[in-house]
């Protein structure tokens, strides 16, 4: 068995962590049992054939909206082809504990994620290793300022144009995988940096809105900015008094010097 790795977002896991701490009690999951350890503030990974996700197992439970456990989900592919998700899961495995305040001789993971908030990291990846029983050591955790892989590092590429809301609509060229989506459904799109900077014109167009016709509503769509080679991703937020600009993403070229904008995160979609 092969070690698998998660790719989830920090804005998602932080707020998990620091709902285990903040608990007076902690519920035994299956996982603590099965991995032999203490019962204290953790993280717990719970796999499918299809989702990945993180709970925390402080006591009150927190749920979200549909009366689930408020959970962090991995962000990853969907082979269109076979219907085979690129989750950790194993038959038979399917479950891991991540204690929260503990760390041999290192950073323990509560601490290194409520640094990564302040400096400028925005991806949290988990290492899940059936060999190592039930128990996810801090050293499997790390958080990243960007996203490197997007599927199996087998697949090819072609090209076709996407759309999406987050871009206000407008179409764009870029290298698609072949057969391959994110498990949400969405193209994972790669794009050349002229391309790039067109769409960083389209937007500061849409935020500008000379005539007025369609004036955005304040945070509808993105901000987009390079810094040398990085492309920074800008939240906007508007009190009625202030707009302020929140960083949510860095986006780095990759080999080919193309740039995985709103991969995992968009809602991309082949134009019509």
């Amino acid at each position: 068995m092969k070690s698998h790795r998660l790719w989830l977002r920090l804005k998602d896991v932080l707020p998990l962590a620091e709902h285990a701490m903040a608990c007076p009690a902690h519920r035994v999951t299956g996982a603590q049992t099965l991995a032999g350890a203490a019962l204290r503030p953790a993280l717990v990974w719970a796999g499918t054939p299809a989702r990945d996700v993180l709970v925390s197992n402080g006591v009150p439970v927190w749920y979200g909206e549909r009366g689930a456990p408020h959970a962090a989900d991995a962000h990853t592919w969907r082979h269109t082809p076979t219907g085979r998700y690129g989750t950790a899961w194993r038959d038979g495995y399917d479950n891991a504990y991540l204690p929260l305040d503990a760390g041999a001789g290192q950073l323990p993971v509560i601490d290194m994620l409520r640094r990564a908030r302040h400096t400028g990291r925005h991806w949290v990846t988990v290492d899940i290793d059936p060999t190592d029983g039930h128990l996810i050591r801090p050293e499997q955790v790390r958080v990243a300022e960007y996203r490197t892989d997007l599927i199996p590092p087998d697949g090819e590429w072609m090209a076709a144009t996407v759309t999406s809301t987050a871009v206000a609509g407008g179409s764009y060229p870029a290298l698609l995988p072949d057969g391959y989506t994110s498990n949400a459904g969405h193209q994972l799109p790669r794009f050349d940096r002229p391309t790039v900077e067109q769409m960083i014109a389209d937007l500061d167009g849409v935020h500008a809105n000379p005539d007025r016709t369609s004036d955005p509503m304040p945070g509808e769509y993105p901000h987009l900015r390079f810094t040398g080679h990085v492309l920074v991703v800008f939240d906007e937020h508007d009190d009625g008094e202030h707009v302020t600009y929140r960083e949510t993403d860095r986006v780095h070229p990759d080999a080919e010097g193309r740039y995985p904008l709103g991969a995992h995160t968009w809602p991309w979609q082949l134009t019509a």
